[in-house]
């Protein structure tokens, strides 16, 4: 028997102890499979280790965006584009060595995820065997974190690490905790990064603009029919898909894996696992030799095909009844204060 969220099999009724196990063995799965995949490559590099490495960098009193690049401290093919936000979020972990921060960070997102989306269903539960989360835990990302804000709010005083990532989030919240959050979490990170690197924003910037791989979905080929999703403005995901396409993002899987948290039934949630995996798949198999900036346009275009689109039109078949944001209710609320002033001042 089914119930409103299409759980196909058993109770779709998660308890508080099943959700914790489950998190709990997920945690455990996603840390060892992190930690396997290393020793096979032997390797202890994952995307949160420059995360690891710039908070060390900041605590030793050393300017992380000046040793990030090819053929520097931290050698990479990219220099940094996170904000020394992220850096500050990093300090916790900058006590372990390299690879056991990675595993420590992926392994406490993907508990929080796990929890998170089980809190009423278990209808989401095909996030985790799909590509777009498989490729997160692998390089220790922050799409799961991201991802686990749209259920647990006060995941967004993190927000100011990856604005790019948490923004959308906070644009499809149905209350004004998380924005609260993210607001005072912001502020307080931002005056702990001026405080150990006073230079940062300049030199972040400087370095964003000339990121040539890095551009809103909205601006690739068939990106701006994702907008479409607006004419169901009242629901809270339309705006979580629409701010991520206008969002500077690179083309890799995991930054689609919010899109996949959107689902209302067990069907839809497999529909977009399958979708926005194939896609993946297909990506890294005829584009994933190209030249970067080749590659990140040929992933764009497939995320778009295979992974915003279905969102897309998702989100179009359901019917436009539902409280609206908070961030577009104040919006509103704001724009009828002013015309009535407008009003009454004539």
């Amino acid at each position: 028997m089914t119930d409103s969220h299409g759980f196909p099999w058993g109770s779709n009724q998660p308890t508080r102890r099943q959700r914790l196990l489950l998190a709990l063995g997920i945690a455990v799965c996603v840390g060892l499979n992190l930690y396997i995949t290393q020793e096979k490559y032997d390797s202890t590099r994952s995307d949160f280790s420059l995360i690891w490495f710039g908070a060390r960098a900041l605590l030793n009193g050393a300017d992380p965006y000046r040793l990030v690049g090819p053929g520097l401290v931290f050698d990479s093919q990219w220099t940094s584009l996170y904000p020394a936000t992220a850096y500050v979020v990093g300090i916790p972990f900058a006590a372990l060595p390299e690879r056991w921060a990675s595993i420590a960070f992926v392994s406490a997102s993907s508990f929080l995820l796990a929890y998170g989306i089980t809190r009423h269903s278990w209808h989401l539960l095909p996030i985790f065997p799909s590509v777009p989360f498989i490729f997160s835990a692998q390089v220790a990302q922050w799409s799961i974190l991201a991802t686990a804000a749209i259920f647990i709010p006060w995941i967004a005083a993190v927000a100011a690490a990856k604005p790019q990532s948490f923004i959308p989030i906070l644009a499809g919240s149905r209350t004004r905790t998380p924005i609260i959050v993210a607001a005072i979490g912001s502020l307080i990170l931002f005056g702990l990064s001026l405080l150990l690197l006073p230079s940062w924003p300049w030199e972040w910037l400087d370095l964003a603009r000339h990121a040539d791989h890095v551009r809103p979905h909205v601006l690739r080929l068939g990106g701006v029919s994702i907008l479409l999703v607006l004419l169901k403005w009242r629901r809270p995901e339309a705006w979580i898909v629409a701010a991520m396409a206008v969002m500077p993002q690179t083309w890799y899987p995991y930054n689609t894996l919010p899109l996949l948290a959107l689902a209302n039934t067990y069907r839809e949630a497999c529909v977009l696992s399958l979708l926005a995996s194939g896609g993946a798949y297909l990506t890294g198999i005829f584009f994933g030799g190209l030249p970067p900036v080749e590659a990140a346009a040929a992933g764009g275009q497939m995320a778009i095909a295979t992974g915003y689109l279905p969102a897309t039109i998702m989100i179009l078949r359901r019917s436009n009844v539902a409280e609206p944001p908070a961030a577009v209710r104040t919006f509103r609320r704001a724009l009828r204060l002013t015309r009535q002033s407008e009003r009454t001042s004539h």
